[in-house]
């Protein structure tokens, strides 16, 4: 491997075959032969596999067999995760300096939908992150998490959503990482909930000229609701609730439009959903109702949280701010 991270390699898949030249890059793999070009962004990479020297790439496109690399294929299978992992971690919008870094088992429980395998575990100020060799990471809120249990070395998160997650085999210092998730939670829910009695205690004046509109929507019968992004931050939102229709309001620095949603599950359910998803994409509003195509990171960000895809799923439009909202918000919740 020289210094530009290049790897000599056989390739064998459906669009190149026989001797080339991988370059893992920090978007996506790139494969160069004398016969073609093949370039692998990370969002279509579902799986990779290490087996009997073989490095087996499942991709939305097909399979891609990576041999010959001799003493080097433990290298770039390592180098790959790491880029790869890089690349959720973006996806995630995770900020900050990790806390920990390690690698053990994990498994996770979502909406009755299981996961398990070896991942890079990551535990930052704000979450803990799991980062497998295939499209299952998963970034957990430690605001939304009730205090992580630690037993049998090993340490379990259940969340509000009652999503359970995982994490075992951490090495020797199971105690101080255990010691360490568990701090970090307490640590977090604690300023979560400060920053949120905070801004209950200040909504009217933090309105300032969204207030109108806030009473706008209670005046329609809809119950309010508010939160934050992050606690570090002044920015918040607020949503009306009602009959199955919500009216979700960002109260930042931007002008921005109202956004309109409708689902036929229980209130409190969409009501999670909104908190989670708003939680994790942080001022990212883009990735909850913009186009996909031609955005390959917000693709792997969506592939990797149900709370997203759930709006996503039941976006029903925008309402821009100008004479005709007030009648064209009375309208939708009709």
């Amino acid at each position: 491997m020289g210094d530009s991270g290049t790897y000599n390699c056989s390739v064998d898949s459906e669009r190149l075959h026989g001797e080339a030249v991988c370059a893992i890059g920090h978007e996506a793999l790139e494969i160069k032969s004398e016969k073609g070009f093949l370039r692998l962004d990370y969002a279509d990479l579902r799986d990779m596999r290490l087996l009997d020297y073989h490095v087996v790439l499942d991709t939305s496109g097909g399979n891609v067999d990576l041999s010959a690399l001799g003493f080097q294929t433990e290298d770039f299978f390592e180098k790959l995760w790491q880029a790869y992992a890089g690349r959720s971690r973006e996806a995630l919008f995770v900020e900050g300096e990790a806390l920990y870094t390690g690698e053990g088992d994990y498994s996770y429980t979502e909406q009755g939908v299981e996961a398990h395998g070896i991942a890079k575990v990551e535990l930052y100020h704000d979450c803990l992150c799991l980062f497998p060799h295939n499209d299952k990471a998963r970034r957990i809120p430690l605001c939304f998490a009730d205090e992580p249990q630690a037993a049998d070395f090993r340490i379990a998160l259940r969340l509000d959503t009652g999503d359970s997650y995982e994490v075992a085999r951490l090495g020797r210092s199971f105690d101080a990482v255990a010691e360490k998730i568990v701090t970090t939670q307490k640590k977090t829910l604690q300023r979560w909930q400060k920053a949120h009695r905070e801004l209950s205690d200040t909504l009217v004046e933090r309105l300032g000229a969204d207030a109108e509109g806030y009473d706008w929507m209670k005046a329609q019968g809809c119950r309010m609701i508010d939160g934050l992004y992050t606690p570090d931050e002044e920015g918040f939102w607020f949503a009306g609730i009602k009959n199955g229709k919500a009216a979700v309001e960002w109260v930042t620095e931007e002008q921005t439009a109202t956004y309109l949603y409708q689902f036929q599950t229980d209130d409190t359910v969409f009501e999670r959903s909104l908190r989670h998803a708003l939680e994790s994409s942080a001022l990212h509003r883009e990735v909850i109702f913009t186009e996909l195509d031609g955005k390959p990171l917000y693709q792997m960000t969506v592939h990797r949280s149900y709370h997203l895809r759930f709006l996503r799923d039941h976006f029903a439009g925008r309402i821009i701010h100008n004479s005709t909202w007030q009648q064209r918000v009375k309208e939708f919740f009709l």
